[in-house]
């Protein structure tokens, strides 16, 4: 049942989504502004993931919905508008990446500077037992960390797959990419956090 409530969900919000599109293709400047209040969250927090920091995420959501902005033409009535506009991100991303890497520059998340109000981190329901609540963070801490040394397209993979929860058609479409491709960056990117929180210490072999 709540598969078919999140698939209900879904579908209607790209029945909203198309109508906003629309109306902004007819002239109509306040939908675009509706469209990017719909999904700008959702944008930064995948953008959170695969840069690690607020700056950078909030800068690369911007250029994401000016480059929409710019491009609408391009986009195809059959799609989902948000599947559309993650492929725009993650390619935005993809180039800050590779910038950072030609300068020398590493701004990406740590232990130490890891934002407590990042995208997706669990709310405060532990506050009544600081034990499970500092090995929450600890958890959370460390799977950021181990996500910025993944490659880019196993990061956004992951965090498409289970942060955002796109389908694996969904994901295929975003990253440009086969669906068996999506599954194999999935399965690998999760045997390589797996063995990354193991040599941190905050996942056993057996929950592995």
């Amino acid at each position: 049942m709540t598969d078919a409530l999140t698939a209900l969900d879904a579908d209607t919000r790209t029945d909203e989504d198309g109508m906003l599109v629309e109306r902004f293709r007819a002239g109509d400047e306040a939908a675009f502004d509706a469209l990017v209040r719909r999904n700008q969250d959702r944008v930064y927090g995948l953008l959170w993931r695969m840069l690690g920091n607020r700056e950078d995420a909030l800068e690369t959501a911007q250029d994401t919905f000016v480059r929409a902005y710019r491009g609408i033409d391009g986009f195809r009535a059959e799609a989902r508008f948000s599947t559309w506009v993650y492929g725009i991100a993650l390619n935005l991303a993809r180039n800050r990446l590779r910038d950072r890497s030609r300068k020398g520059r590493d701004r990406g998340v740590s232990l130490e500077t890891l934002e407590t109000d990042a995208p997706g981190a669990m709310p405060a329901t532990t506050a009544d037992c600081p034990r499970a609540a500092a090995e929450q963070g600890e958890l959370e801490a460390a799977l950021a960390a181990c996500l910025e040394h993944l490659p880019e397209t196993l990061r956004g993979a992951f965090a498409l797959r289970v942060f955002e929860g796109l389908a694996y058609d969904e994901i295929a479409d975003a990253m440009e990419c086969p669906r068996g491709t999506v599954k194999s960056r999935l399965n690998d990117a999760r045997r390589r956090l797996a063995e990354c929180l193991e040599r941190r210490g905050v996942l056993g072999r057996d929950a592995a």
